[in-house]
C-alpha cells in the first residue's frame, strides 16, 4: 500500500522549505565580490547583474558601456561598489521599481544620491509580432527582452508579445530555438508597434526545449513538467514507417508513457488513457489514431508547434486531469507558394501552402492516405479484407487590419477497415472518424490588451458493422461546440494577466444499434443519450516577485449542467435501479460547481540553475467507460458527470530543478511529484458493457494515487544532440467491490521507464537517429491456479493485476540522406527507418484458453479428451517493420 501520508509530508516539506529560502529579498545592502580587469563597463554590469540579482536600465547612447575600467571588491555591499565603479566615470544611479536606472551626472548640479526617486521616468509600451522571415508564418514562444537590464517577454500562442519600458534607447534582442538570433535599436519615446521576422539558423539540431527560453533570460521560467516540440523536432525523431508522429515523440519523454506497439494510448503521471487533452488549434480530438494506433491522425506537415503540460496546468486549460497537449497548425506562407510531400509503403500525403495576396492572408492544404492494401496480397477481386485511413487539414490565414486578425481551421480524418466477400461488401467492418471546424480571431485593443475568441465543432463517430449489406451497425458518439474569449493584459514587464470564459455544448451517445429492417426495429432498447452544458471561468497572472522569483498562480471555476431530453436511472447502495425518471428537453436534471486553484513558484539560484514548485487541482466532467486493455478496439462510451458519476477531480504537487551546464549545451531537470484521484470509477468483476442501457450500475467508484520522479539529461546543440530520460513511479487504485476493496496497481503502472533519443547529423548530406524506450510490463491478473470440472481445467484468480506482462523494449531507428545542395530552394531525401528494429515480440496480452497435446499442437479445450497441460500463450502486435521514404518540399 501507499504511504502518501508520509510521501505528501515529504513533498510539503521540501514545499516549505523552499518558500523559506524565497525570504531573502535583493537590496543594495546584499554583499558580493565582483573582480574586473580592464573590462567593459557594461560587461561589469552585467556581473553584478547576476551576483546581485538587480537589473540596470540606461541609454547606451548616455552611459558608456564600452570604456574599459577596473575594480576589486570582496564580500562589499553593492551600494559601496557601484559608487566605485560609477562615480569616476560621472555616473549617478536612480532606484525605480527594483530597476537601478544609470544616467550622466549633471555638471551644474552636485550628485544626487541613490534614493528612491520622486517622479520615475515616463513609460510606454512596445508591442508587435515575431514572425518567420522565409515565410510570414508567427512564431510562438519567441523571447524578447532587453539586452540591458533583462527585462522581456514571450510572443503568445499568436506570435504577440508586449512589453512596457521606461522612456529612452533599448537594444531589444529576439530568440527562438532553430533561428538565428538578432537585436534592433529601439528609441522608445512613445507607444511603439513593430513586426520583426527571424531566419531560420543555418544548422539547427536543437531538440526538446522545455517551455522559457535557457538561453536568453537563463532558467526563471524553467518547468520540468512543461514540454515543447517544433516540427523541426519532430523531424529529426524516427517515427513510424518514416511518418512524424506527435503523440508517439511524447511518449519518448519521462513521465508519459505508452500503451505498447500499434497504439496511440499513453498514460501520464498515474492518469488512465481519456484523462489527457488533445487539442488541435483549441478543439478537442477524441481519438488521435489511425489504423489502431499505430499512426496518429495528425498530418505532419500541418504541425507547427506543439506544447504538452503533465505538471501544474495554466489556468486557462481545464476539463481533464493529467496532461495538456496543445498543437497549434501552421498558418500557410505569406510571401510565397510551395508545396511539400512524402511518398511511402504505408502513407502518401502532400501539402499545398502559399499567399491569397502576399503579407495578408494565406492558406494550407495537407492531405495524407494510407496505402496499404497491398499488405493483402490477393487479386483485387479476391481480396479478403480492405484498409483505408486518410486525413485532411486545411487553414486559412487572413490579416484584416492591424489589430484584427481570423484563422479558419478544418480538420477531418476517416479510417474504415472492412472485410471483402468477392467484390462487394457483405461483411463486417470497422469506422471511425474526427471532424473538427476552428474560427479564430485575434483583437488587438492597444498595446498592452490581447484579445483571442474561438468558436469550435469537434466530433467523434465510431461504427461497427454488423453487415454493411444490410447497413446494420453498432454506433457511439461524442461532440462538443464552444464559444470562448480569452485575454492577455501586460500591465508592465513583471506582469502577465490572463482571464477567459467559456461556454460549451456537450453531446454523447453510448452506444446505439442501428437495423435496416423495420420490423427488427421494435425489439432494439434505445440508449439514453446525454446533453450537458459547461460553463467555464479563469484568472491567472504570471509574476516577477524579484529578480530571483517568480510566481504563477490563478484559478479556474467550471459550472456543469446536465440536460435532458433523456431518460435516468437512479441506483441504491447496492447499484441496484430503484426509480426511472424521465427529463423534459432542455430541463436541468444535475449540476456541478468546482473552483480549480493553481499555482506554481520558480526561484533563480544563478543564471544557471532554478528550482519550481507547483500545486494544481483538475476537475473533470467527462469520462471514457471501458474495460478494455487493447489497442484494437475503439469501444469506449464516453458518459458525462450526473447523479452516478460524480466529476473526477485530481491534488498535485510538484518540485523541480533545472541545470544548465556549459552554455546550455547539456540541460539537466529533475521533478518529482504526488498525485491524488477522486471519485475514479472500474468496471464491477463480469460486467456486462456493451449495449447495455444500465452500464452506470456497471461501475464501483474508489480513490487512486500517483507519485514518482522524473530525470531528463538534454544536449541541445552541436552535430550530436538528443536526451536520457529516466523516471520511477506507481499507480495504485483502490476502488469498492474489486479486489475486496484493497489498493491494486493499475494496467498503467510502470514502475521503471527509461528512454533515449539521440541524433547525429554527418555532413551536409546525412542525418541519423535512433529511439529507444524500455518501461516495465503492465500489470495484468493472470491466474493463481486451475481445478477440473467436467474434465475442464477452470482457472482461479486471485487478486486483481497480481502478475506482469514481460517488460517492454524498443529500438527505432532512421537514416536521413538529403539529395540537395543545402541552399537549394527545393530539397529532397531519402528516409530509411526500421520500427522494432531488433525484432521484440512485445506481448499486449497473455491467454489461458488453450492447451498443448503430446505433439505441441494447441487446442481449445472442447476439443480434446484426456489430461493435458494448461500453458499461456502471449500475442504481439509487430517485429521488425522496415520503410523507405522520399520526402520532398519546394
Amino acid at each position: 500500500m501507499i504511504r502518501h501520508d508520509h510521501t505528501f509530508r515529504y513533498l510539503a516539506t521540501l514545499f516549505l522549505a523552499l518558500l523559506v529560502s524565497f525570504a531573502g529579498a535583493q537590496n543594495l545592502d546584499r554583499r558580493i565580490s565582483v573582480s574586473a580587469s580592464n573590462q567593459p563597463l557594461g560587461d561589469v554590469l552585467k556581473m553584478i547583474t547576476k551576483k546581485s540579482g538587480l537589473n540596470f536600465s540606461y541609454s547606451s547612447q548616455q552611459i558608456p558601456v564600452s570604456k574599459k575600467v577596473s575594480i576589486h571588491s570582496d564580500n562589499e555591499p553593492v551600494r559601496d561598489i557601484l559608487d566605485k565603479l560609477l562615480k569616476p566615470l560621472n555616473i549617478q544611479f536612480v532606484i525605480s521599481e527594483k530597476q537601478l536606472i544609470l544616467k550622466p551626472v549633471d555638471s551644474g548640479t552636485p550628485e544626487t544620491p541613490a534614493t528612491p526617486a520622486t517622479s520615475e521616468k515616463r513609460k510606454y509600451t512596445i508591442s508587435g509580432f515575431v514572425k518567420d522571415k522565409a515565410s510570414g508564418e508567427i512564431l510562438i514562444g519567441a523571447n524578447v527582452y532587453d539586452k540591458q537590464s533583462f527585462l522581456g517577454t514571450t510572443t503568445n500562442a499568436y506570435g504577440f508579445f508586449s512589453l512596457t519600458l521606461p522612456e529612452g534607447t533599448y537594444d531589444l534582442a529576439y530568440s527562438l530555438v532553430g533561428y538565428q538570433p538578432t537585436s534592433q535599436s529601439i528609441d522608445l519615446h512613445e507607444n511603439r508597434r513593430v513586426s520583426f521576422e527571424l531566419g531560420e539558423a543555418a544548422f539547427n539540431m536543437k531538440e526538446v526545449e522545455i517551455v522559457g527560453s535557457q538561453d536568453d533570460e537563463g532558467v526563471q521560467k524553467a518547468n520540468p513538467g512543461e514540454l515543447k516540440f517544433s516540427n523541426a523536432t519532430l523531424k529529426q525523431m524516427p517515427g513510424f514507417a518514416g511518418n512524424i508522429d506527435v503523440v508517439k515523440s511524447l511518449q519518448s519523454v519521462p513521465g508519459i508513457n505508452s500503451f505498447g506497439d500499434g497504439s496511440t494510448f499513453y498514460y501520464v503521471r498515474g492518469g488512465n488513457s481519456d484523462q489527457n487533452l488533445l487539442l488541435i488549434d483549441d478543439a478537442p480530438i477524441y481519438n488521435p489514431s489511425h489504423l489502431f494506433g499505430f499512426f496518429s491522425a495528425l498530418a505532419p506537415d500541418a504541425i507547427k508547434d506543439v506544447k504538452a503540460y503533465k505538471g501544474d496546468f495554466p489556468a486557462s486549460y481545464g476539463g481533464r486531469l493529467s496532461s495538456v497537449i496543445d498543437v497549434r497548425s501552421r498558418d500557410g506562407n505569406m510571401k510565397r507558394l510551395g508545396f511539400s510531400g512524402n511518398l511511402g509503403p504505408f502513407t502518401s500525403d502532400l501539402t499545398i501552402e502559399g499567399p491569397f495576396k502576399k503579407e495578408k492572408s494565406s492558406f494550407i492544404l495537407s492531405a495524407r492516405r494510407s496505402n496499404l492494401n497491398w499488405l493483402n496480397f490477393s487479386s483485387v477481386q479476391n481480396r479478403t479484407f480492405s484498409i483505408i485511413f486518410y486525413d485532411l487539414n486545411a487553414k486559412v490565414n487572413l490579416r484584416l487590419n492591424d489589430n484584427n486578425r481570423l484563422f479558419i481551421t478544418a480538420y477531418n480524418g476517416d479510417d474504415d477497415f472492412r472485410s471483402l466477400n468477392g467484390s462487394s461488401a457483405n461483411g463486417f467492418g470497422i469506422e471511425w472518424k474526427n471532424s473538427i471546424g476552428t474560427l479564430r480571431w485575434n483583437h488587438i485593443f492597444n498595446s498592452r490588451l490581447f484579445s483571442n475568441t474561438t468558436a469550435y465543432y469537434s466530433k467523434y463517430d465510431y461504427f461497427l458493422y454488423i453487415s454493411r449489406a444490410l447497413n446494420n451497425y453498432w454506433t457511439s458518439a461524442i461532440s462538443n461546440g464552444s464559444v470562448k474569449t480569452d485575454f492577455t493584459w501586460y500591465p508592465n514587464p513583471k506582469n502577465t494577466v490572463k482571464a477567459g470564459l467559456e461556454v460549451s455544448n456537450h453531446y454523447s451517445n453510448p452506444g446505439n444499434v442501428h437495423v435496416s429492417d423495420a420490423s427488427l426495429t421494435a425489439f432494439i432498447t434505445d440508449i439514453p443519450q446525454y446533453r450537458s452544458v459547461e460553463y467555464s471561468f479563469y484568472l491567472s497572472n504570471e509574476q516577477l516577485l524579484t529578480p530571483k522569483l517568480s510566481v504563477r498562480y490563478g484559478l479556474r471555476l467550471t459550472s456543469w449542467r446536465d440536460m435532458g431530453a433523456t431518460t435516468v436511472y437512479v441506483f441504491d447502495g447496492t447499484h441496484k435501479v430503484i426509480d426511472t425518471v424521465s427529463v423534459a428537453a432542455n430541463t436541468i436534471y444535475q449540476g456541478f460547481v468546482n473552483p480549480e486553484p493553481r499555482i506554481s513558484m520558480g526561484y533563480t539560484f544563478s543564471e544557471n540553475s532554478s528550482v519550481r514548485a507547483g500545486y494544481c487541482r483538475t476537475v473533470q466532467y467527462l469520462q471514457m467507460l471501458s474495460n478494455s486493455t487493447s489497442p484494437f478496439t475503439s469501444l469506449e462510451v464516453w458518459a458525462p458527470s450526473g447523479p452516478t458519476l460524480k466529476p473526477q477531480k485530481a491534488d498535485q504537487y510538484t518540485l523541480g530543478y533545472v541545470r544548465v551546464f556549459g552554455k546550455a549545451h547539456f540541460n539537466f531537470s529533475i521533478e518529482t511529484y504526488y498525485k491524488k484521484f477522486y471519485h475514479q470509477q472500474e468496471y464491477k468483476d463480469h460486467a456486462n458493457t456493451l449495449y447495455n442501457p444500465l452500464i452506470e450500475g456497471e461501475l464501483r467508484f474508489g480513490t487512486a494515487e500517483s507519485y514518482g520522479v522524473e530525470v531528463l539529461l538534454r544536449k541541445t546543440e552541436g552535430k550530436f544532440t538528443g536526451w536520457i530520460g529516466y523516471s520511477y513511479s506507481r499507480a495504485m487504485r483502490t476502488i469498492e467491490d474489486v479486489n475486496n476493496g484493497e489498493p491494486y496497481p493499475a494496467f498503467y503502472d510502470h514502475p521503471t521507464t527509461i528512454c533515449f533519443n539521440l541524433s547525429y547529423k554527418s555532413g551536409r548530406h546525412w542525418e541519423y537517429s535512433a529511439n529507444w524506450i524500455y518501461l516495465t510490463g503492465s500489470a495484468i491478473t493472470t491466474p493463481v491456479g486451475f481445478y477440473s470440472y467436467n474434465g475442464y481445467s477452470v482457472p482461479i484468480y486471485g487478486k486483481k493485476n497480481n502478475d506482469r506482462l514481460p517488460d517492454y523494449h524498443r529500438l527505432d531507428v532512421a537514416v536521413t540522406c538529403w539529395l540537395n545542395k543545402p541552399e537549394s530552394k527545393f530539397k529532397h531525401s531519402l528516409v530509411f527507418s526500421l520500427y522494432n528494429a531488433y525484432g521484440r515480440n512485445n506481448p499486449f496480452s497473455l491467454n489461458f484458453n488453450k492447451v498443448m497435446d503430446d505433439q505441441g499442437k494447441f487446442y481449445i479445450p472442447s476439443d480434446l479428451d484426456g489430461n493435458y497441460e494448461i500453458v499461456p500463450t502471449k500475442l504481439s502486435v509487430a517485429g521488425v517493420i522496415p520503410s523507405l521514404n522520399y520526402t520532398f518540399r519546394f
